[in-house]
């Protein structure tokens, strides 16, 4: 099976679990990170902006607490969006929901101040034409995904703990697979430095850079021309 096939029907199946997968993976506070990267991405005081596999919403619709224009949050994956339409109906922001392939986007060169992603940019088949995708629709790309901390032993002490839950959210899930997936993607992904130089040979910004979080357990990227 194709990575995009794999992943397409693998978020389609873990869709009401994504959150709490989420918590597990970050030890609990992502909720946390992604306050720290939405307040982030706000400083280049967007007017509109595109949310990128979007899962249930929860960005989007933080954007959307703060940004005038339009909001509009897609996936991949049919399964997420059909879970973010429903949350939309009882949420007092408007965002507007789509089924869309961040390797090709059904938008205008610059249509949206900025792009966002988390934790959804390491389950793209062709980085490198999604990350130019991110590029070509916005005037700045704001990125949060797990990678691998610095120091040594904490990396490994956290591998060996997000492995020990496997049975568990096997249990939960009903996919096994797809946290496996999930923890070996984290594991192997490139971040810090060497996935700012893949944005480098991706993008056309001025400015790159990333800010770890949680010692490295996770990063938030930055690609715009401010300043």
């Amino acid at each position: 099976m194709a990575k995009a096939e794999f992943v397409n029907k693998m978020f389609n199946d873990i869709a009401p679990k994504y959150d709490l997968l989420n918590d597990v993976l970050s030890v609990g506070t992502h909720r946390l990170w992604k306050k720290k990267f939405i307040n982030f991405a706000l400083k280049q005081k967007p007017n509109s902006a595109l949310d990128c596999a979007t899962g249930t919403g929860d960005i989007a619709f933080k954007l959307k607490e703060s940004i005038s224009g339009k909001v509009v949050g897609i996936d991949f994956s049919s399964g997420m969006i059909e879970y973010a339409n429903e949350r939309a109906k009882t949420e007092t922001q408007k965002v507007e929901f789509k089924v869309a392939d961040i390797q090709k986007l059904p938008f205008a060169d610059k249509e949206f101040d900025i792009t966002t992603i988390s934790f959804g940019i390491r389950n793209v088949e062709n980085l490198g034409l999604g990350l130019s995708e991110l590029g070509r629709v916005s005037n700045g790309v704001y990125i949060l995904e797990f990678g691998q901390p610095k120091n040594g032993l904490y990396k490994k002490a956290y591998f060996n703990m997000l492995k020990m839950y496997v049975p568990v959210f096997g249990l939960i899930s009903k996919r096994k697979d797809a946290y496996e997936y999930l923890i070996a993607s984290s594991e192997t992904f490139p971040s810090a430095e060497k996935f700012v130089d893949i944005m480098k040979a991706n993008m056309n910004f001025k400015n790159y850079g990333c800010i770890p979080v949680f010692g490295g357990i996770a990063y938030i990227y930055f690609a715009n021309n401010e300043g």
